[in-house]
């Protein structure tokens, strides 16, 4: 690690100006990750599982064909079965619903530090009218952006902070008027700021707004590992939440799983468990899935998109449920 500084000084003048803040992160990321130890490296390779496990049968594929090589490709070709095996089900399609008029629909984008296009972003919310659309990494300087663009659509906005936060450090919540008479309180025990719902269209629900942290040290990782602890506990209680925002996390980790209780991902039986929603710069299939919208386990999924959003490294995700009775 000590020869990254020299070799940093280095290239530095051989990137264009332009560039080099973007640069700058991707070293301090991955310092970070370098000397994140067992824990973060494994929450790291996890996130990757059906690519690695895809990557093992193609490669087991092609060792299959020369003589001296069948006995490695047998291996390898266990090793990718074993670990896509619990991934196929999250691209298994079941029929789904039809939507109703009691449905709940969330919208969740994280907007990458406020850069989200605000514009698109006003005109998906215009199209698809959804009752809570929960914007990680916005804060009062996005929401001051957005808001006039959605004037005459009845949204209500809160920030997580109270607007003590920038951009990329809070999360803004917009509550249509479907959702009725909602109250909206700042929540606890996540690093980052976190809205509470109850009321309204959510009844005696609550609809949690998060960010949890990102497994990127020592310390970022086990926050990480109590914050989705934290949402376990939420699913685990007598009345199933809603939880959406970007987790951090794809159900290729154990603590995600872990976290589910009562609950479940509004993607199961859509088809489109496995899509990416980060990053967004590559195709939809070679990215992974850390955005979610979780309901209670008893509740029917009508609609699931992943839908592109300009300016931000995530895409969205829209879902539409009918909550148990």
């Amino acid at each position: 690690m000590a020869l990254v500084p020299l070799v940093t000084a280095l290239v530095r003048p051989l990137v264009p100006r332009s560039l080099r803040p973007r640069v700058a992160e991707k070293v301090y990321t991955a310092q970070l990750l370098a000397q994140g130890g067992p824990a973060t490296f494994a929450a790291v390779v996890q996130a990757w599982r059906p690519h690695v496990a895809a990557s093992a049968l193609v490669g087991a594929a092609v060792l299959a064909t020369g003589r001296r090589t069948r006995s490695l490709a047998a291996g390898l070709a266990a090793a990718g079965l074993a670990a896509g095996a619990p991934v196929v089900h999250r691209a298994a399609r079941r029929p789904g619903a039809t939507p109703g008029p009691g449905d709940v629909t969330v919208l969740t984008a994280n907007v990458w530090h406020g850069q989200a296009d605000s514009g698109a972003l006003a005109a998906v919310v215009a199209d698809e009218r959804p009752d809570f659309v929960v914007l990680p990494e916005a804060g009062a300087d996005f929401r001051d952006k957005l808001m006039p663009l959605l004037a005459g659509l009845g949204y209500r906005a809160w920030v997580a902070s109270g607007g003590r936060h920038r951009d990329g450090h809070d999360v803004v919540l917009l509550v249509g008027e479907g959702a009725g008479d909602v109250r909206v309180q700042p929540g606890r025990g996540l690093r980052l700021p976190h809205l509470e719902v109850t009321g309204g269209i959510l009844g005696a629900r609550t609809l949690y707004a998060v960010h949890p942290t990102a497994p990127m040290s020592r310390s970022s990782t086990a926050w990480w590992h109590d914050e989705l602890a934290l949402i376990g506990s939420w699913c685990a209680g007598p009345v199933e939440p809603l939880v959406a925002g970007d987790f951090n996390a794809t159900f290729d980790h154990p603590a995600l799983r872990a976290a589910l209780g009562r609950c479940r991902s509004a993607a199961d039986g859509t088809g489109r468990g496995l899509v990416g929603t980060f990053p967004a710069g590559v195709p939809r299939w070679l990215g992974i899935q850390i955005d979610h919208v979780l309901v209670p386990a008893a509740a029917v999924t009508t609609r699931f998109d992943v839908l592109d959003l300009a300016g931000t490294d995530h895409r969205a995700v829209l879902a539409r449920v009918r909550l148990p009775g």
